[in-house]
């Protein structure tokens, strides 16, 4: 009967019909392992194969079909050692042995696969995720290149500009793929990167950029709107705040109180000339930074105080 089921396997293989064969194979290895534990050698090692019988059934099926499979050996296991014992033959330490071997493999080879599956679906809930931040951010892309579309600077400043920007976001993903956590990353790393980014940018700069930033994580969708924010703030005072200034200066300053975060930077430049109204501002880089603050729900101010002071509280 066993030879027949193995060859009728083999057939629906060979038709392609692999999960008719996978479960034929099954139901074979069953009845096997059955029929050899009641009519094999009776010295009792027909026991080990259920172990392997689990873990067969556990590579093959679902859980819960492994579980059922479980509670079958189990019996049978039990049912075979009462027929030793009728007969007398049945030693205590095989009885123990058994039993707790069989309970042993079957609850390691449960938990293994459980924690397999629970990665795998991390997994997957990541690839979700990630896919879900690749389309934001190629709608941030699209939303700056709708801002640019009307700047009539030259396209030199506007390509520079935008790599910048570009380049923001990426090292927020840079320090996110190099990281353990895939929700949360240490913001004060990307900071860094972006201040020696714009630094390399502004050669002919000779501006001291003073860093009292706080060792802060930051989940990764208020990041990346932060990055942007932060890479416009500091671009625009190494770019208009010192024409003028003998020894400039940016302090910045990144804290976390609470539940809340603030983002301060201030230079000892000219300041502004008017009050800016964000909402109105005609300028790619506070509208972008308009735009991002009502992302985050971040409240955002700017003012003069010996120079230039932006604040990003959220």
């Amino acid at each position: 009967m066993l030879i027949s089921f193995s060859f009728l396997s083999m057939i629906l293989v060979w038709y392609g019909q692999y999960q008719k064969a996978l479960i034929l194979t099954l139901f074979t290895v069953v009845v096997g392992i059955t029929l050899g534990l009641f009519f094999g050698d009776p010295d009792g090692n027909a026991l080990y194969s259920f172990p392997i019988l689990v873990i067969i059934f556990l590579l093959f099926t679902s859980i819960r079909t492994t579980i059922y499979i479980s509670i079958y050996s189990f019996i049978l296991i039990f049912y075979f050692l009462y027929v030793l014992s009728q007969r007398g033959t049945l030693k205590t330490n095989f009885a123990v042995d058994s039993i707790l071997g069989f309970f042993f493999f079957t609850s390691i080879a449960l938990l293994t696969v459980n924690l397999l599956n629970s990665y795998i679906k991390e997994k997957d809930e990541l690839i979700k995720e990630i896919h879900h931040r690749v389309r934001n951010n190629l709608q941030v892309l699209s939303g700056l290149a709708d801002l640019h579309r009307n700047d009539k600077s030259d396209s030199q400043k506007i390509l520079f500009e935008f790599q910048n920007r570009i380049l923001a976001m990426s090292e927020v993903h840079n320090y996110l793929y190099k990281s353990d956590n895939y929700h949360s990353i240490e913001f004060s790393n990307v900071i860094e990167k972006i201040i020696e980014n714009l630094k390399s940018k502004h050669k002919d700069s000779n501006v001291t950029i003073l860093n009292y930033i706080e060792k802060v994580d930051l989940p990764i969708e208020t990041a990346i709107p932060c990055a942007m924010i932060f890479n416009e703030l500091l671009n625009n005072s190494l770019t208009h705040a010192f024409k003028e200034s003998k020894d400039p200066n940016i302090e910045i300053h990144f804290s976390k109180s609470g539940e809340n975060y603030k983002l301060t930077l201030k230079d000892n430049g000219v300041g502004m000339s008017a009050p800016i109204d964000l909402q109105k501002s005609k300028t790619t880089g506070f509208t972008l930074v308009y735009i991002l603050s009502k992302q985050i729900r971040a409240n955002f101010k700017i003012f003069n105080d010996q120079g230039l002071v932006t604040v990003l509280e959220f």
